[in-house]
Formats: C-alpha cells, structure tokens, sequence
C-alpha cells in the first residue's frame, strides 16, 4: 500500500514518515522547500499549484493520501491548498485519511 504524506518533512509529517518506515511501508511523502533525509521517496509540491498536484498524485498513484502541511497564516496554502487536495484526491477516487488517526500507516 502506497501512502503519500503530504508536507511530510513538518512537524507531524515527519512523524507518520518514520511510523510508516517503522511498520515496513514505504511511504512517499511530499516538501515545499527540501526534502527529508529518511526512508520516503520525496517529490516537490506546493498546494498552490493545482497542476502540480495532479502530477504528484498521477506518478505516485497512492491508496491514501494524508495531509500533514502547515502553511500558518498563508491562506492559499493552509485553506485553499487542504480544499484543492480534497477535491483532486476525490477525483480520483484516492482514500484521504486524518492525520488524527496515525494507525492509516500501521
């Protein structure tokens, strides 16, 4: 199962990379400005480039996306960006889970 970690090399996301590593997965995980040094294979994305994202989501081809970013106060990234994501992983038809539930990627 192939889980996408979206804003992977923050604060939570670091944590479910290293729990999705821990349990045998093999996550990919996405960054904004450089990528982890862990187990995840890594790709550029920021979430206000809906192209971008289509392109990620169609080469990654994820059973579950989690969306781990954090843009503070920049309104493009935190509330469009979370909205952009909901309505392209529903396009295709991809799990988004919560990050409240950390067990996705046990």
């Amino acid at each position: 199962m192939t889980v996408l970690i979206i804003g992977g090399n923050g604060f939570l996301g670091a944590e479910l990379v290293r729990q999705a590593v821990s349990a045998g997965l093999h996550p990919v995980a996405t960054f904004h400005s450089r990528p982890g040094d862990d187990g995840a294979t890594w790709h550029h994305l920021d979430l206000r480039d809906p192209l971008r994202l289509e392109e990620v989501l169609e080469t990654v081809a994820p059973a579950v996306v989690i969306n781990a970013t954090s843009g503070g106060a920049d309104w493009a990234v935190t509330a469009e960006g979370g909205i952009r994501l909901a309505q392209a992983v529903a396009g295709q038809g991809i799990r988004l889970g919560s990050v409240a539930k950390v067990d996705l990627v046990r």
